[in-house]
């Protein structure tokens, strides 16, 4: 995945229960997006050491529900966080107020920067 200023971000998402490696992954149950601000960008532009990770908290997203059997989490309270581990891998993970998890699988992810460089 690459990763530009301005461009959106977007990851499936699947509730975390005994089904998750069973699911498919064409067929997610949310959607969580956001625009790569460049403090966001800033922020994803690490590459933890192997073993440890950084969370980022998203604080401007937007949630898409894709399976109707969720909808119930549009109406609920929830906070989204990306998570950095080394290589650069980044995954998005959703927590809502009733206790449920959202997870996207992990994607590897390489920062690309416009220099302003090109001729005009």
């Amino acid at each position: 995945m690459e990763l530009a200023q301005d461009s959106h971000l977007a990851l499936p998402l699947f509730i975390f229960d005994e089904t998750l490696s069973e699911r498919d992954v064409a067929q997610p149950d949310l959607e969580v997006s956001a625009v790569l601000n460049e403090e966001l960008l800033s922020q994803l532009c690490q590459n933890p050491a192997p073993g440890s990770s950084i969370a980022i908290t998203l604080t401007d997203y937007q949630l898409t529900l894709v399976n109707p059997q969720h909808n119930e989490v549009l109406n609920l309270q929830h906070s989204a966080q990306l998570t950095i581990t080394h290589g650069p891998l980044l995954n998005a993970v959703l927590n809502t107020d009733q206790e449920t998890m959202f997870v996207s699988p992990q994607v590897d992810m390489m920062p690309t920067f416009d220099l302003g460089d090109e001729d005009e």
